[in-house]
């Protein structure tokens, strides 16, 4: 590596060096995990001083580009992958299971939720939040044990992680993200030139020890997904998110942000790993999956200062999210209809996948979902795997995106897919996965 380094990155300021470095890596010269020459070897290959070399690494560190661990050096971080939005849609006469959106038949119909509310626009000089929504989320909250003091709505949960990192975490400091975990929060951490630092998961959500192992090592905020987890459908029992207080306690000024989206849609019940009094925290909740993705409508409870933070922020780039959307949201948590709807989403999704997990399973597959809209099927090369499932007609996702250190797999999106068909998907996923070297086959 340092002949490479020597050839393509020309002497100049600490900035300069880190931006040719970090090219390299982002060109896939330098690959993930690497790790880089020490500093007075750098120093010397380029003909700058150790301490313009020094800086240039740490410029490095701060942006999330490497880690640098005692002894070990420093090491080349995973790159994010690309956003959802950029994804490429599955070919003509493929079923396409690699975007994780409800099914529309599961939707309540917002065309009389609509009918039904008030038209009225807010003023600049208003509260910008609906009464109704903030009582009925409130009480949500309260009813799982949340400190519902300080409410904030935000256009989705999204985004109230990512404006709360802004006002708990720094650039260059650590952040403790579930490994594998949801691409948008590994995005946010790098967005902010932070570093993530992955932590394990089992079906019961992230693993007390790795968790412990991330904070002792530096980790200023965790983020984690209570149920409904992206990708792999882990959810907290009672006893593990005991266990996760009890670490959490150890480290009472971390930030802890909880992304509870899928709240109103899981068929699970929330437990909480928060102990009251944590001076830094945040849970949202979120109603695009249960209504519609573009009713972009969440509430997040949070401490005081971080909720002040995330209203001043917002002010100054969205000024408000619209309270007719407010509205909007508080109607179908009024609605029987609508509540009804989503009570038959809640059972459908978990039928559906529980079919394919059953499929899985009795063809020797291991599969894993115990809530959620995907299963994650572990695999020995997921890029195969996907290519091979889309030439028997399964658009699926490859799970790089997902993952900073786990193992490889695929992620199959199940919210719309018939029941009939799972049979035939699991035939196709047992023969993929036992063929050779791409899966981990029966």
């Amino acid at each position: 590596m340092i002949e490479l380094i020597q050839q393509l990155v020309k002497p100049g300021p600490a900035v300069k060096l880190a931006q040719q470095i970090e090219a390299l890596v982002r060109e896939g010269r330098i690959r993930p995990e690497a790790v880089l020459p020490p500093v007075r070897e750098v120093a010397r290959a380029i003909g700058v001083s150790p301490g313009t070399a020094a800086a240039a690494y740490k410029a490095l560190r701060a942006q999330g580009v490497v880690t640098t661990d005692g002894r070990r050096g420093t090491r080349v971080l995973p790159r994010p992958a690309q956003r959802e939005y950029l994804e490429v849609p599955a070919p003509p006469g493929t079923v396409d299971l690699q975007v994780a959106d409800p099914d529309p038949q599961l939707l309540p119909d917002l065309q009389r939720i609509f009918a039904r509310i008030e038209t009225k626009s807010d003023a600049y000089g208003g509260s910008h939040v609906d009464p109704d929504l903030l009582e009925r989320m409130r009480a949500d909250f309260e009813a799982d044990g949340v400190d519902a003091s300080n409410l904030i709505v935000t256009s989705g949960a999204i985004a109230a992680i990512y404006r709360a990192l802004h006002a708990c975490a720094a650039a260059g400091q650590k952040v403790a993200v579930e490994d594998p975990g949801f691409n948008e929060h590994h995005a946010s951490v790098r967005a902010h030139s932070m570093i993530p630092v992955p932590v394990a998961l089992d079906e019961q959500g992230m693993v007390p020890e790795s968790l412990a192992a991330a904070l002792r090592g530096g980790a200023r905020a965790v983020i984690l997904t209570p149920r409904f987890q992206n990708p792999s459908g882990a959810a907290l029992t009672r006893a593990r998110a005991a266990e996760l207080r009890e670490v959490l306690a150890k480290y009472p000024e971390v930030a802890v942000l909880v992304d509870d989206y899928a709240s109103l849609l899981c068929d699970r019940p929330y437990y909480h790993c928060i102990a009251r009094g944590r001076s830094r925290f945040l849970v949202v909740r979120s109603f695009n999956k249960v209504v519609a993705p573009d009713l972009r409508v969440a509430m997040a409870a949070a401490d005081a200062e971080t909720a002040d933070r995330l209203r001043r922020e917002q002010w100054l780039v969205d000024g408000w999210v619209s309270v007719y959307l407010q509205r909007a949201a508080a109607a179908v948590l009024a609605s029987r209809p609508a509540q009804a709807v989503m009570s038959r989403a809640r059972r459908t999704y978990a039928a559906r996948r529980s079919e394919v997990l059953s499929a899985l399973g009795e063809r020797g597959i291991e599969a894993h979902g115990v809530t959620g809209l995907n299963v994650w099927v572990p695999v020995n090369d997921e890029a195969a795997a996907a290519r091979c499932l889309l030439d028997r007609g399964w658009c699926v996702r490859p799970g790089a995106r997902y993952r900073l250190r786990s193992p490889p797999a695929i992620r199959i999106t199940v919210a719309s897919l018939p029941a009939e068909q799972s049979r035939r998907l699991a035939d196709d996923v047992r023969d993929v996965l036992g063929s050779g070297p791409v899966g981990r086959g029966p």
